[in-house]
């Protein structure tokens, strides 16, 4: 096989892997953005049923995430078990972690429409307003844990990435110091769960710099691929003489 033949599965694997980490982030944001809302306001009770047209569609754009996590690892192995096969491993398993974490998730914030149809519905709102209150926490507690398992993977993730050079170093190391702040960041909000006015600003500081490193590392791979050095292997000497007095 020769190197050019060689590099074409990585060229797809290249454009398969950049888009799956489009739909990982991109329909993140556009999924909260449709249920965000109802179920993140105070008045969740009162707006989650009615409106739950609008939460199972955030729902189902988001549940391409869920696709998506465990994709990338798959189709990044081959490449990144030629550099480090431990952590090309490990890779793996913290994105099918997050994934099992983000589905956990999705049914609890579904299961929020069914509390809000028993709050409307009955006189005594009480049981319903302590059952939403503990599946919020729930909610909030394992979003804290998925933020956890996501950085740890990509910390790995772009370990591998910056040592074998398979695209530009400063995305790889950009990629690694937003992960790590976004640790940071989670491990903070774990003494504070409720940040209140504070929710976007931290938001922006510790979870914009890694949601804009993957959109720039997505695009570079689509347009450039991986940086594969292929080379071809000498052929010997009666060989080449052969295949040269074949061309004539």
């Amino acid at each position: 096989m020769s190197g050019r033949e060689g590099r074409k599965p990585f060229r797809r694997h290249a454009i398969i892997v950049g888009v799956l980490f489009i739909i990982a982030t991109v329909f993140l944001y556009i999924g909260e953005a449709f249920y965000g809302p109802y179920l993140g306001s105070p008045d969740y009770l009162d707006l989650a049923y009615p409106n739950r047209i609008t939460v199972v569609i955030g729902m189902l754009l988001e549940f391409a995430c869920v696709i998506s996590i465990p994709l990338i690892p798959l189709f990044m192995f081959p490449i990144l078990k030629e550099h480090s096969e431990h952590l090309a491993l490990g890779y793996i398993g913290f994105r099918f972690f997050e994934a099992v974490f983000f589905v956990n998730s999705e049914i609890n914030k579904l299961s929020l429409i069914d509390v809000s149809q028993g709050y409307l519905n009955s006189s005594d709102t009480t049981y319903f307003q302590n059952l939403g209150q503990t599946i919020q926490s729930e909610n909030a507690w394992g979003w804290v844990f998925y933020v956890i398992v996501f950085c740890l993977g990509a910390l790995m993730f772009n370990a591998v990435l910056y040592q074998s050079r398979l695209v530009p170093r400063l995305i790889s190391a950009w990629g690694f110091l937003a992960a790590a702040l976004l640790l940071v960041g989670t491990v903070l909000v774990m003494f504070e769960l409720d940040t209140g006015p504070l929710g976007n600003i931290w938001e922006l500081i510790f979870a914009g710099p890694i949601a804009v490193q993957e959109m720039v590392f997505a695009v570079w791979l689509i347009v450039k691929g991986f940086a594969i050095t292929d080379v071809e292997p000498a052929l010997p000497a009666a060989v080449e003489l052969d295949r040269i007095r074949m061309s004539f």
